[in-house]
C-alpha cells in the first residue's frame, strides 16, 4: 500500500516529499526519484493520536508524517506493532467510555482527596522532626502577620499575666505539651484562638476582651494545647499539600511539585480541623481542667457567647475571612458536653 509522506531527515529542517511503499524485505522509501530500503528492524510506527499526522519513526534515518492514517495502520500491522495503541484509540474515540472515565477519575479523585490523604498524613506526621514542625509554624504566623493580624493592643503586663496563668496551671497538671503563647489584634477573624504547628497559640485581643473570667482563656489554651498536642495542625497542611500535590499530578502539572513546600504556612491558614480533632481537643481541655481545677462550664460560657457573636456577624453579612477562620465551631453539643460536667473538688 504505497502512500505519501513528508521525510525528515534529521539534517535540513524542511521536509521532502516522500513515497513510501514495503516489500517482503524491507520499507521502500522513494525520495526525489532515488528508492532505498529500510530494513524493517529499523521501522518503528508511532501510536495514532487523534486526527494528527501519523509519525513513522527511521532509526538513524529521520521521521516520515503522514495523513493516511489506513496505511499507517496497514505498516503498523505488518510490522507486528500498535495493537495495543490501537485498542487504546479505540476506546478513546467513544465519547461514552470519555465520560465515563472522567467521572470514574473524579470519584477516585474526591475519594483520595477526602479520606485517603488524611489517613495518609496521619502516618507521615511521625516522622516529621520537631524542628521542622516548629518551622512551619513561625512561617505560618509570619504568613498571618503579614495578611492579616496586627500587634496586639493588650498591654505588656496584661500578655504576662496571661502566660504566667498559663504556665502554672501547665507545672500543675504536668501534662502539657510545648508551647508558646502569642497575642494578636486579629480584626478580620474577631474573637478567635488557633493553634499552628510547634506548639505556637494565638489568642486575638477580641477573645481576650469577650473572656469574664480568665479561667475561660485557660479553657481555651487546653482546647488549643490539645491540638499541639496531636498535631493536627501539621496534619492539616500535610493532608492540604497532598492534596494540592495530587491535583498537580492529575493535570500533569508535574514542574510545580518542587514549589509545594513555600505554600504551606497557606495551606495551613486555609484548613479548619476535622471534626474528630475537634472532638480530640475538647476531651485534651476536660481532661487538663480537671487535673487543674478548672470549672468546665468556663469553657461552655466562652464557648456560647463565641456562637453567639458568630451567628451576627453571619447575619450581618460579615463572615467570609471570619468563618474561614473559624476553625472552632461552637456547636450545642459541645457546649452540653462541658455544662454536664461537675468540678471534682478533691485536691482542689
Amino acid at each position: 500500500m504505497a502512500f505519501a509522506a513528508d521525510y525528515f531527515d534529521g539534517r535540513a529542517s524542511g521536509a521532502k516529499l516522500a513515497l513510501v511503499d514495503w516489500d517482503a524485505d524491507g520499507l521502500l522509501l522513494t525520495v526525489e526519484g532515488e528508492t532505498r530500503r529500510v530494513p524493517f528492524a529499523d521501522v518503528r510506527v508511532g501510536d495514532r493520536l487523534g486526527r494528527a499526522l501519523r509519525v513513522i519513526y527511521l532509526a538513524n534515518a529521520g521521521e516520515l508524517h503522514s495523513e493516511n492514517q489506513a496505511a499507517a495502520d496497514a505498516l503498523a500491522q505488518r510490522l507486528g506493532q500498535g495493537r495495543l495503541g490501537g485498542r487504546v484509540f479505540r476506546l478513546e474515540s467513544r465519547y461514552s467510555l470519555a465520560v465515563l472515565a472522567l467521572l470514574f477519575s473524579a470519584l477516585v479523585g474526591w475519594a483520595g482527596v477526602r479520606h485517603g490523604i488524611p489517613v495518609l498524613a496521619g502516618y507521615a506526621v511521625q516522622f516529621v522532626p520537631a524542628t521542622l514542625e516548629a518551622r512551619l509554624g513561625e512561617h505560618g504566623l509570619s504568613a498571618l502577620d503579614d495578611l492579616m493580624f496586627q500587634p496586639s493592643r493588650l498591654s505588656a503586663q496584661r500578655q504576662a499575666q496571661l502566660r504566667q496563668r498559663l504556665a502554672a496551671l501547665c507545672r500543675k497538671t504536668g501534662d502539657c505539651p510545648p508551647w508558646r503563647l502569642e497575642f494578636r489584634d486579629g480584626k478580620q477573624i474577631g474573637a478567635n484562638a488557633l493553634a499552628l504547628p510547634g506548639g505556637t497559640l494565638v489568642l486575638t485581643d477580641a477573645i481576650v476582651s469577650m473572656a469574664r473570667h480568665d479561667d475561660e482563656l485557660m479553657a481555651v489554651a487546653a482546647h488549643e494545647l490539645g491540638h499541639v498536642r496531636y498535631r493536627h495542625g501539621l496534619r492539616q497542611a500535610l493532608a492540604g499539600a497532598g492534596a494540592v500535590l495530587l491535583l498537580e499530578v492529575m493535570l500533569g502539572d508535574v514542574g510545580g511539585i518542587a514549589d509545594l513546600s513555600g505554600g504551606i504556612p497557606a495551606l495551613l491558614l486555609q484548613t479548619g480541623y476535622t471534626r474528630d480533632m475537634e472532638e480530640e481537643a475538647d476531651t485534651h481541655a476536660m481532661v487538663f481542667m480537671r487535673r487543674a481545677c478548672l470549672p468546665p462550664h468556663r469553657f461552655a460560657d466562652i464557648l456560647s457567647r463565641l456562637d453567639g457573636g458568630r451567628a451576627g456577624k453571619a447575619d450581618q453579612g460579615e463572615g467570609g475571612a471570619f468563618a474561614l477562620f473559624s476553625t472552632h465551631p461552637a456547636t450545642p453539643q459541645r457546649i452540653k458536653a462541658f455544662q454536664r460536667r461537675e468540678l471534682v473538688t478533691s485536691g482542689c
